[in-house]
């Protein structure tokens, strides 16, 4: 496995997302901290102040490959040259939609192809190639990208983009078994949008079908919908396929902090890093999960930097759960009580369309308690 996070390339192409260089420095500290092999860390052709941001990002020295982002096109490879980068991907569209749109013919990406390439290798030491829109090409005319890419000896990998997401796991099957028999010893490059939400199924398809790289951004950031998530994509392979790689206990803080400089909120139910992801309301999964934090969830929160697990109350909570609450801060709800207390974090729940916070639960508790009190005290009087 072969993981390229392309968060300060394909990421910052979304729309209204701008990162500044010092950000961009950080987030690459970052990204290297969790084991990634390469960070996508531009695209020259923008300008001379996102080569200075890539060259500084190379100055660091990281653990990772630095590799940049090119069209076809001979002066922005030359440019790119200037980063000090160690490798560039370029990227030639092969569908009809995609060669129309830029306004090229199937024969200048033959002509071009071995000249850029050829070109590309006496600058670069790695020089990947890309099939853009590979999703919605033709197997002919894929075959003929793929048997052409393969005759260049300095390619170092091929990438297969689902450029607008619209392959599903079994089609990407159907292309990697296409790709794998002209092709068996090319490294492989799966780049997936999430437009149609099967970028991260059809990344992990992809790899078991015999891809050897995957691209991925931080919280699937990316071009309308996005891409395949880093996040998902390291914790399926740390879970599902025991893979001891890459280092998941800073994934939390990464993702909060592409958040932030991206200006895109996680969704509370986002996979791994949303607020809900470790959340339990259900009395039957928060009991469960007080015996075994398995019971209910994937993996322990605390692999990738958060808590465990967290109790939320209300509608769907247990008398366990509020029990074992209050148990935990030496406090005592009676038999009698614990009907009218599950009664207003219900009522209180459903009123404001949220769960109740431990301190709102202990708040009710009280309440209940000196009013009972209370109504002891007249009954003595």
């Amino acid at each position: 496995m072969w993981l390229i996070d392309s968060t300060l390339r394909d990421g910052e192409q979304a729309p209204g997302v701008a990162f500044l260089p010092g950000e961009k420095i950080r987030l690459a500290q970052m990204l290297d901290e969790t084991g990634i092999d390469e960070i996508e860390a531009g695209t020259p052709a923008m300008g001379e102040s996102e080569c200075e941001v890539v060259r500084r990002i190379v100055a660091l020295r990281p653990n990772a490959r630095i590799s940049v982002w090119s069209r076809a096109l001979g002066r922005d490879i030359g440019q790119a040259a200037e980063t000090s980068a160690e490798a560039i991907h370029i990227a030639f569209p092969v569908s009809d939609i995609q060669l129309t749109a830029m306004g090229k013919e199937w024969s200048w990406v033959k002509d071009t192809l071995p000249e850029l390439v050829t070109y590309a290798s006496g600058l670069f030491p790695y020089v990947s190639i890309g099939a853009q829109d590979a999703g919605r090409c033709t197997p002919e005319r894929l075959a003929e990208f793929l048997e052409l890419a393969g005759r260049q000896p300095s390619v170092c990998r091929i990438r297969l983009a689902d450029t607008v997401g619209m392959m599903t796991p079994l089609s990407v099957v159907a292309l990697m078994r296409q790709v794998r028999e002209i092709l068996p010893e090319m490294a492989i490059d799966f780049h997936g949008h999430n437009d149609l939400g099967m970028a991260t199924a059809n990344a992990i398809t992809a790899w078991q079908s015999g891809a050897t790289a995957l691209s991925v951004t931080v919280n699937g950031l990316g071009e309308r919908a996005g891409n395949a998530a880093l996040e998902e994509i390291l914790m399926i392979l740390s879970q599902v396929y025991r893979m001891e790689k890459y280092t998941a206990s800073t994934l939390f803080s990464l993702c909060r902090y592409v958040a932030d400089i991206s200006g895109r909120p996680i969704p509370p139910g986002k996979p791994v890093c949303g607020e809900m992801a470790f959340s339990h309301e259900s009395g039957i999964h928060a009991k469960a999960m007080l015996t075994d934090a398995a019971a209910f969830q994937a993996f322990d929160g605390k692999l990738v930097g958060r808590e465990s697990f967290r109790t939320l109350f209300g509608k769907h909570s247990g008398r366990g759960a509020v029990r074992d609450l209050l148990k935990a801060y030496h406090l005592t709800v009676s038999d009698e009580q614990i009907p009218r207390l599950m009664g207003q974090i219900r009522q209180s729940a459903q009123k404001n369309k949220r769960s109740v916070s431990p301190l709102e639960v202990f708040v009710m508790q009280n309440n209940i308690a000196f009013q009972n009190a209370c109504e002891k005290d007249k009954m003595i009087k």
